[in-house]
C-alpha cells in the first residue's frame, strides 16, 4: 500500500510540473499587448464593481435617510391629531349641556341659513302668477295621474289572481315520492343463506328430529350484505345459541313461518347492533323448511 501511495504522490508532482511549464510557455510566446488588453479589462472590472458598489451604498444610505425622515413625519402628525382629539374630548367633557342656551342656538342657525332662505323667497316672488298657477295644475295632474295608474294596477293583479286555474286533480295528503325507487341496487342488498338447523324436541322415534331452513333477508345497505357473505358462520352460530327448540307440534305452515321469520330478523338485527354496523334487516324471506 505505501509503494502505491508513493507512486500515487510522485504521479501528482509530476503533473503539476508539466502544467506548470505548460503555463510558463503560454505565457511567454503570449504578445505583449494582448498581455496589456488583458490586464487592463481586469482593472477595468475591478473598477466597475467598486463604483457599482459605492452607487449602491449611496442610493441605500438616501433611501434609508428618506424613509426614516417619512415616518419621524407621520409619527409627528398622528401624536399632532392624537393631541387635538384629546383636547376635544376634554373640552367637550368640560361643556355643561344643561346651561347650554338652545335659543341662542337655534338663532344662529336662523342667522346662517336666513341667506339661502332669502333667494328662494326672491325666486318665489319673482315667479309670475301665470307660472304659479301652470306649475300647480301640473303637479296636481301627475300626482292624480300616478295614483290612478297604482289603483288599476292593483285591480288588473287581484282579478288574475283570483281566475288562477286549479289544478285538474288534487289527491289529499299526498306525499312526496321518493327520487329512488325501492327495488334500487336490490340484488346487492339481497343476500341468501341455506342449511340453517334448528334443534327439535324428541318426543318419539315418528317425530321430526331437525329443522334446516333456507333465507333470504334485504339489508338497509350493501355493507350488511357483503358482510355476512364473508362471516356467514355468525348468523348460523347466532341463530343455533339463541333460538329455544321447536316442539314437534309446532306448525310450518304460514302461520309457523311467520313466527320463525320474525325471530330470525330479531335476532340478525340484534347481532348487527352488537357488531356495531349501521343499517338493519328490513326483510326475511323463507325459502324452504325441511323436517328431518
Amino acid at each position: 500500500m505505501k509503494i502505491w501511495l508513493k507512486i500515487e504522490q510522485i504521479l501528482n508532482n509530476l503533473l503539476e510540473t508539466i502544467f506548470g511549464m505548460f503555463s510558463n510557455f503560454i505565457t511567454g510566446i503570449t504578445p505583449g499587448k494582448i498581455k496589456n488588453t488583458l490586464s487592463k479589462g481586469k482593472s477595468k472590472i475591478a473598477k466597475t464593481k467598486l463604483d457599482t458598489k459605492k452607487i449602491f451604498n449611496e442610493k441605500g444610505l438616501k433611501a434609508l435617510s428618506s424613509s426614516l425622515e417619512l415616518k419621524n413625519k407621520t409619527l409627528q402628525k398622528a401624536n399632532e391629531l392624537q393631541h387635538k382629539s384629546v383636547e376635544l374630548v376634554s373640552k367637550a367633557k368640560e361643556v355643561d349641556y344643561k346651561r347650554v342656551d338652545y335659543k341662542k342656538l337655534f338663532l344662529a342657525g336662523l342667522f346662517i341659513f336666513a341667506p339661502f332662505f332669502g333667494k328662494i323667497k326672491g325666486w318665489f316672488i319673482a315667479l309670475s302668477p301665470k307660472m304659479l298657477i301652470g306649475s300647480t295644475i301640473a303637479a296636481t295632474v301627475v300626482s292624480l295621474s300616478s295614483i290612478s295608474i297604482y289603483t288599476q294596477s292593483k285591480k288588473i293583479s287581484d282579478e288574475a289572481t283570483a281566475q288562477a286555474r286549479d289544478p285538474a286533480s288534487e289527491v289529499e295528503n299526498a306525499e312526496e315520492a321518493s327520487k329512488r325507487k325501492s327495488y334500487y341496487k336490490l340484488q346487492e342488498k339481497r343476500f341468501t343463506i341455506t342449511h340453517v338447523t334448528m334443534p327439535v324436541y324428541i318426543e318419539s322415534v315418528n317425530t321430526y328430529k331437525s329443522l334446516s331452513i333456507d333465507f333470504t333477508f334485504i339489508s338497509s345497505n350493501r355493507y350488511i350484505k357483503h358482510y355476512f357473505d364473508r362471516n356467514r358462520h355468525l348468523i348460523k352460530n347466532r341463530l343455533n345459541s339463541t333460538i329455544q327448540p321447536v316442539i314437534p307440534a309446532f306448525p310450518l305452515k304460514e302461520e309457523g313461518k311467520a313466527i320463525i321469520k320474525d325471530k330470525i330478523q330479531k335476532e340478525l338485527n340484534l347481532l348487527i347492533k352488537e357488531l356495531k354496523i349501521k343499517g338493519e334487516i328490513k326483510e326475511v324471506y323463507i325459502k324452504s323448511i325441511l323436517a328431518g
